[in-house]
């Protein structure tokens, strides 16, 4: 069982030693120790190293919502992604989320991935024999990658190699330095400032395939900046302002960051939630292995 360790720096801040502990686990419980102490301070960041992969970034993001305060949550990863101009990963997929209250819109919710992928798409792609659009991935040539396989740089093994995924952005050109140092930030935030290391220096050992992961927590208390109703009221107005702008020919509706994982959250909740047959015979598999019920 992890036992992780807070160590305060002020009463806004601190850092905690994850004890290689699960992410899932660790997340929660860093998040809480952020909004504990934004409630007392108005603000609340925590710094973790020693952890390993926690999931959706978001999940962590929108645990201030119910308390009004606007979340956000971010991790390193192993480094699948290129930097502009090599064909070496230096930096992890590095997702952040950030999850902002609003009144009767949904709130805003941002979880994205600073490479123009998730790695989970190219595992994806992988797992089901496709192909992947151009500017998704480079091989170790540098040239443009189809083949998902191509890319010898697997998170899921900690394989690292020539070749990976792309910072958002795709190309220099097209701003790929933007997503870039906006992986690089992460790895500042979540590796140096909490006292491990950046993901291009941490070396691959058979103890850390593609799990360690260090993090970085927030909450805001919206009413230390001015009242939460004027805040939300204003969250609605800018919402619908966005909801109403014209769409192009083919386009339904604009969608702010949020509005369509709620939709569907509200279609799971009531229909369930649909698994990838090759997920389902990995799940029955490892019923078998651990001789467990298998009852989903």
């Amino acid at each position: 069982n992890p036992k992780p360790k807070i160590f305060s720096r002020t009463p806004a801040t601190a850092t905690m030693d994850g004890d290689q502990g699960l992410g899932f686990v660790i997340g929660h419980h860093a998040m809480m120790e952020a909004i504990h102490r934004a409630e007392k301070t108005g603000a609340g960041f925590i710094a973790v190293r020693n952890s390993t992969h926690f999931g959706a970034a978001a999940c962590y993001a929108m645990m201030a919502l119910e308390r009004d305060m606007i979340g956000m949550a971010m991790t390193n990863t192993v480094a699948v992604v290129v930097a502009p101009g090599s064909n070496k990963p230096a930096v992890g997929t590095n997702p952040l989320a950030v999850a902002v209250p609003a009144g009767k819109k949904p709130p805003f919710v941002l979880d994205m991935a600073t490479s123009v992928v998730s790695g989970g798409k190219l595992e994806i792609a992988r797992r089901e024999g496709t192909s992947i659009p151009e500017g998704w991935a480079i091989d170790k040539e540098g040239k443009p990658a189809t083949d998902p396989t191509k890319p010898k740089t697997d998170p899921t093994k900690r394989v690292f190699g020539e070749g990976g995924l792309l910072p958002l952005g795709g190309t220099p050109k097209l701003g790929s330095y933007k997503g870039f140092g906006l992986g690089v930030l992460v790895d500042i935030l979540c590796g140096v400032l909490s006292g491990s290391s950046a993901s291009i220096l941490q070396e691959s050992t058979p103890e850390t395939r593609g799990n360690a992961s260090d993090h970085f927590f927030g909450a805001l208390r919206i009413d230390s900046f001015l009242p939460v109703e004027n805040f939300k009221k204003s969250m609605d107005e800018m919402i619908e302002a966005f909801e109403a702008l014209p769409t192009l020919p083919g386009v339904k509706k604009i969608c702010v960051a949020g509005r369509y994982e709620a939709e569907i959250e509200k279609d799971r909740r009531a229909n369930g939630i649909p698994l990838h047959p090759k997920v389902i015979q990995e799940l029955q598999e490892l019923a078998k292995e651990l001789d467990i019920e298998y009852d989903l």
